[in-house]
Protein backbone atom coordinates (compact mmCIF):
# COMPACT_ATOMS: atom_id res chain seq x y z
CA UNK A 1 0.00 0.00 0.00
CA UNK A 2 1.28 3.41 -1.00
CA UNK A 3 2.26 6.31 1.52
CA UNK A 4 -0.68 8.20 0.82
CA UNK A 5 -3.07 5.40 0.35
CA UNK A 6 -2.51 4.28 4.02
CA UNK A 7 -2.17 7.62 5.53
CA UNK A 8 -6.08 7.93 3.92
CA UNK A 9 -7.08 4.94 5.55
CA UNK A 10 -5.59 5.68 8.58
CA UNK A 11 -7.39 8.74 8.84
CA UNK A 12 -10.96 7.32 7.89
CA UNK A 13 -11.03 4.52 10.34
CA UNK A 14 -10.38 7.36 13.19
CA UNK A 15 -12.62 9.18 11.84
CA UNK A 16 -15.70 6.34 11.66
CA UNK A 17 -14.70 5.72 14.81
CA UNK A 18 -14.71 8.89 16.02
CA UNK A 19 -17.94 9.29 14.88
CA UNK A 20 -19.70 7.07 17.69
CA UNK A 21 -17.10 5.83 19.93
CA UNK A 22 -16.76 3.11 22.56
CA UNK A 23 -14.26 3.47 25.41
CA UNK A 24 -13.49 0.16 26.42
CA UNK A 25 -11.30 -1.77 28.99
CA UNK A 26 -11.12 -4.93 27.45
CA UNK A 27 -10.17 -8.01 29.87
CA UNK A 28 -7.95 -10.62 28.10
CA UNK A 29 -8.48 -14.51 29.45
CA UNK A 30 -6.17 -16.79 28.62
CA UNK A 31 -6.42 -21.00 28.27
CA UNK A 32 -5.28 -23.15 31.53
CA UNK A 33 -5.08 -26.79 31.57
CA UNK A 34 -6.49 -28.08 34.73
CA UNK A 35 -6.76 -31.79 35.66
CA UNK A 36 -10.90 -32.02 33.82
CA UNK A 37 -9.75 -29.88 30.85
CA UNK A 38 -9.20 -26.66 30.56
CA UNK A 39 -10.82 -22.81 31.31
CA UNK A 40 -10.24 -18.89 31.19
CA UNK A 41 -8.78 -17.50 33.60
CA UNK A 42 -9.11 -13.37 33.98
CA UNK A 43 -5.97 -11.47 33.27
CA UNK A 44 -5.69 -8.21 34.06
CA UNK A 45 -7.83 -5.29 32.21
CA UNK A 46 -5.86 -3.85 29.30
CA UNK A 47 -5.75 0.08 29.65
CA UNK A 48 -8.54 1.90 27.80
CA UNK A 49 -8.87 2.18 24.36
CA UNK A 50 -11.04 3.38 21.86
CA UNK A 51 -13.40 1.35 19.34
CA UNK A 52 -16.30 1.19 17.50
CA UNK A 53 -18.96 -1.51 18.20
CA UNK A 54 -21.13 -1.96 14.80
CA UNK A 55 -24.27 -4.25 14.97
CA UNK A 56 -24.21 -6.57 12.62
CA UNK A 57 -27.45 -8.54 13.53
CA UNK A 58 -30.40 -5.85 11.75
CA UNK A 59 -30.33 -7.02 8.44
CA UNK A 60 -32.36 -10.32 8.34
CA UNK A 61 -35.75 -12.26 10.42
CA UNK A 62 -37.77 -10.75 12.55
CA UNK A 63 -36.30 -11.19 16.07
CA UNK A 64 -32.53 -11.65 14.98
CA UNK A 65 -30.34 -12.49 17.88
CA UNK A 66 -32.57 -13.86 20.14
CA UNK A 67 -31.77 -17.34 21.66
CA UNK A 68 -34.33 -19.18 24.27
CA UNK A 69 -32.95 -20.28 27.03
CA UNK A 70 -34.07 -22.41 30.05
CA UNK A 71 -35.35 -19.72 32.02
CA UNK A 72 -36.36 -17.11 29.80
CA UNK A 73 -34.62 -15.63 27.13
CA UNK A 74 -30.97 -14.65 26.52
CA UNK A 75 -29.72 -11.78 23.42
CA UNK A 76 -26.87 -13.30 21.80
CA UNK A 77 -25.84 -11.05 19.40
CA UNK A 78 -22.94 -10.75 16.70
CA UNK A 79 -21.18 -7.28 16.08
CA UNK A 80 -18.07 -6.40 15.11
CA UNK A 81 -15.41 -4.05 17.08
CA UNK A 82 -13.26 -1.83 15.40
CA UNK A 83 -10.27 -0.14 16.18
CA UNK A 84 -7.71 2.17 15.05
CA UNK A 85 -4.18 -0.42 14.02
CA UNK A 86 -2.62 -0.24 17.29
CA UNK A 87 -5.76 -1.14 19.59
CA UNK A 88 -4.75 -4.04 21.50
CA UNK A 89 -7.50 -7.09 21.47
CA UNK A 90 -6.99 -10.73 21.83
CA UNK A 91 -9.82 -13.56 21.36
CA UNK A 92 -11.79 -14.51 24.63
CA UNK A 93 -11.29 -10.62 26.01
CA UNK A 94 -14.43 -9.74 27.10
CA UNK A 95 -16.23 -6.39 28.58
CA UNK A 96 -19.24 -6.10 30.82
CA UNK A 97 -21.97 -3.48 30.23
CA UNK A 98 -24.66 -3.52 33.17
CA UNK A 99 -25.57 -7.11 33.03
CA UNK A 100 -24.60 -7.70 29.67
CA UNK A 101 -21.30 -9.23 28.69
CA UNK A 102 -19.50 -8.80 25.26
CA UNK A 103 -16.75 -11.19 24.25
CA UNK A 104 -14.23 -11.62 21.55
CA UNK A 105 -14.83 -14.47 19.35
CA UNK A 106 -12.61 -14.17 16.25
CA UNK A 107 -10.33 -11.63 14.93
CA UNK A 108 -11.30 -10.95 11.86
CA UNK A 109 -8.12 -8.51 10.57
CA UNK A 110 -5.71 -6.42 11.17
CA UNK A 111 -3.70 -4.62 8.81
CA UNK A 112 -2.41 -1.44 8.89
CA UNK A 113 -4.82 1.13 9.24
CA UNK A 114 -7.50 -1.14 11.35
CA UNK A 115 -8.26 -4.16 13.52
CA UNK A 116 -11.44 -5.80 13.74
CA UNK A 117 -13.08 -8.67 15.58
CA UNK A 118 -16.53 -10.48 16.05
CA UNK A 119 -17.78 -9.51 19.31
CA UNK A 120 -20.65 -11.73 20.53
CA UNK A 121 -23.48 -10.15 23.56
CA UNK A 122 -24.81 -11.99 25.97
CA UNK A 123 -27.61 -10.68 28.10
CA UNK A 124 -30.61 -8.88 28.81
CA UNK A 125 -30.36 -6.17 26.31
Amino acid sequence: MEPNELRLNIKQTKAFIDANPILLRLVPRIRVNSGSGSTLQDQPARPEQTFRLIDQTRTSGPEPGTVQTGDGQQRKVEFQLLGNPDAVIGVYDYWIDGQTRYEVGNLIFRNPYEVRAQVVRYGEK
